[in-house]
């Protein structure tokens, strides 16, 4: 809490007034989402050092659920900017990092929206693209098996979280809720069967076919 804390009070620090109607949504970003969201492809390697996902990260995710609808992604992100909500997110680095301080008081409705617009049209960038099927990012290798650590039929939220710290080679102790498991685990009972799984999987499939 206090590290969130600390965030949040630098990025009110690092905000600066623009002009009467003035929109720019470039030095918004840089001013109140970059000392988190960080752009330089050369520090993404060490992953343990992230405080909050890459802005490329982000926006492969965004484009997985919403494809090529932008309006749509962007009142989606623009709103979640403003009031995150654990429900709403469908991220899975959020059992990473947590849900985010909102915005709200910070920038206006038009100015999260400017900035969610530019980063829609900006990211993910061809390098970090690259980068990431170099290293086998994605659901590549992503089986029931695999994560199924003891057989048992059923993986956990600790097997969920294990597999895919071994697979981005971060720390498994940095997970600090199980939120995205549980949009996962539909019947609730704290395990994910193969159903639950072959069902995230073809979601997976069927967003990124749009």
């Amino acid at each position: 809490m206090k590290t969130k804390a600390i965030l949040f009070t630098s990025l009110l620090t690092l905000s600066l007034p623009l002009s009467a109607g003035e929109i720019n949504a470039t030095q918004l970003f840089q001013n109140n989402c970059a000392v988190c969201h960080i752009t330089d492809l050369a520090k993404m390697d060490n992953k343990n050092a992230f405080i909050a996902p890459p802005a490329d990260e982000i926006m492969t995710h965004a484009k997985e659920e919403f494809g090529t609808d932008k309006a749509k992604a962007v009142k989606f992100m623009a709103d979640y900017v403003l009031a995150p909500d654990p429900k709403k997110s469908f991220c899975a680095s959020i059992e990473t990092f947590g849900v985010m301080p909102p915005q709200k008081g910070v920038v206006s409705k038009e100015e999260a929206e400017a900035i969610v617009s530019m980063m829609y049209d900006t990211y993910p960038r061809k390098a970090f693209t690259d980068k990431q099927k170099k290293q086998g990012g994605g659901h590549s290798g992503m089986t029931f098996e695999k994560i199924d650590y003891n057989k048992d039929g059923a993986i956990t939220a600790k097997e969920f979280q294990l597999f895919r710290a071994k697979k981005n080679n971060i720390d498994p102790n940095k997970f600090v809720n199980t939120y995205y498991f549980d949009r996962i685990d539909l019947n609730g009972d704290g395990k994910m069967d193969q159903e639950e799984f072959d069902k995230m999987k073809a979601d997976k499939r069927k967003k990124k076919m749009r």
